[in-house]
């Protein structure tokens, strides 16, 4: 059995023959010619064998050129009897042959190569790209890629209607209908079958030739149109749960803010008992202290009338006591507004200086090197300085100097506050932050330290005995602050 011819073969044998024919015709007019005196007709055969070898196989143009322009001029020195004028113009003829056989070479190899260039692009293109007639809308050529997307062999789709592929739809009219009136179409997304009866979406673009042959390129985008449907598909779940996540917040919201009403009904309530408990007890504490200066007032004048000296040493401790109790009645006062008033930004610097103003200072230098530090603290924060400042005064002895600094560290900053008096003894250093520990002072530090705690500020005694106080106030970050960054010296 004889195998099948590949159209490849088949071009290469209906150009051979052409061109054999070609020169049979030629040579034969030729000869006939000459040998019946006809010498005017045959040279123009001989661009037909030229024209079509020349475009079968550019490369070797010249060289057939040359072979069938020398068989030309061979034949006219051999019938033309040595003919001077026959020969001279055949001798032409030859020359314009061999001319047309250089010139036509090199466009044709330019053609060739040029076809092989966009042959190349259009075999070897990422994107699938097909042609068909817009007249019977069959399918002319389809490149390897555009094949593979639709799982044909290339021989299957050639000459195949349009409609084999691209499914009947409203799209689809539009897309020839803009080709016919505009020549060309933007991208266009439309529906393809595939050989195994699936579907697929192109992005399709196309332009029209004067030959009435549409070029199209196509890119598969069915992936990412399903990409985007479920992209779609999560975007409204996720619309819905923030809407129903929202209504659950504004129902949250409605519920706090009826809590907060409540809640600030419930804080005003007992802002008003708290001011009638102030006020109640500012009036006893007053009425007390009242009874207590009287008590004060008799027992001077019991100790004055009274010469039995067993009653005066008792009289006289009980003044003592009434008079503890009359500092410890004041402290309550004292004790009574810490935390009342919203805590605040408070400059250290101003704030010292606003302590001393209260104090007997005489021979005593306060320093301080603060820059422009604040504190978060609560409002009776001068009387923590005036505290410190008064408990050196009090118990310093040989004081000269009070010393007020700073320095930060990377857990917050620790304010100093020392002295160069006697200091105070290590038994006591713990001792002087409680309550139940005072001497002249009355509750003095342990109050420093509540009004320091209010906002989480700490305060220790770190001095050496014999040397003077230290007193250390640490602000954790978030307490403290700079006013100006360049103030921190």
């Amino acid at each position: 059995m004889i195998p099948a011819l590949t159209p490849d073969v088949k071009r290469r044998v209906y150009w051979t023959v052409a061109i054999l024919a070609s020169v049979a015709i030629a040579v034969g007019a030729t000869i006939y010619s000459l040998t019946h005196g006809v010498y005017e007709v045959f040279p123009f055969l001989y661009f037909l064998p030229i024209i079509l070898f020349v475009y079968m196989n550019p490369k070797r143009g010249v060289l057939f050129t040359l072979a069938i322009s020398s068989i030309f001029l061979v034949l006219i020195y051999y019938f033309g009897n040595f003919n001077s004028v026959l020969i001279a113009v055949s001798t032409a003829w030859f020359v314009i042959f061999v001319t047309i056989g250089v010139v036509t070479s090199s466009f044709a190899e330019g053609l060739r190569d040029e076809e092989k260039k966009y042959r190349g692009i259009f075999e070897h293109s990422q994107a699938g790209i097909f042609t068909f007639d817009l007249i019977n809308l069959h399918i002319r050529e389809i490149n390897g890629k555009c094949a593979q997307m639709l799982k044909y062999d290339r021989e299957e789709l050639i000459d195949m209607e349009l409609s084999g592929i691209l499914m009947e739809s409203v799209d689809r009219n539009v897309f020839l209908k803009n080709i016919r009136d505009h020549q060309q179409t933007g991208d266009v997304e439309l529906l393809f079958h595939t050989k195994d009866s699936g579907v697929r979406q192109f992005l399709v673009s196309a332009s029209l030739t004067a030959s009435n042959l549409v070029i199209c390129s196509a890119i598969d985008i069915t992936e990412r149109k399903l990409a985007e449907q479920v992209i779609a598909k999560a975007r409204e779940d996720l619309e819905q749960r923030v809407k129903e996540r929202t209504e659950e917040l504004m129902r949250a919201n409605e519920i706090l803010k009826s809590e907060i009403y409540e809640r600030k009904r419930f804080e005003s309530a007992i802002q008003l008992a708290n001011r009638k408990l102030n006020t109640l007890s500012s009036i006893t504490r007053h009425d007390i202290l009242n009874q207590i200066t009287a008590i004060v007032m008799y027992l001077s004048l019991a100790e004055e009338s009274s010469s039995d000296p067993g009653v005066i040493e008792q009289l006289h401790k009980i003044e003592q006591i009434t008079q503890l109790i009359q500092k410890q009645i004041r402290f309550t006062r004292d004790y009574q507004t810490i935390g009342e008033s919203t805590p605040h930004w408070q400059n250290v610097g101003i704030t010292v200086d606003n302590a001393k103003v209260g104090l007997d200072l005489s021979g005593i230098t306060v320093e301080k090197n603060l820059g422009n530090l604040e504190i978060f603290a609560d409002y009776l924060l001068e009387k923590v300085f005036f505290n410190m400042m008064d408990n050196s005064v009090r118990h310093g002895e040989k004081v000269t100097t009070i010393r007020f600094t700073y320095r930060e560290t990377g857990a917050g900053v620790t304010i100093i506050a020392e002295d160069d008096g006697i200091g105070i003894p290590e038994g006591v250093k713990e001792r002087i932050f409680k309550r139940e520990y005072y001497r002249n002072t009355g509750y003095g530090l342990f109050l420093a330290e509540e009004i320091l705690s209010i906002t989480g500020i700490t305060i220790s005694e770190n001095g050496e005995p014999g040397k003077g106080a230290r007193f250390e106030i640490h602000a954790p970050k978030g307490t403290y602050r700079f006013e100006d960054p360049d103030a921190r010296v």
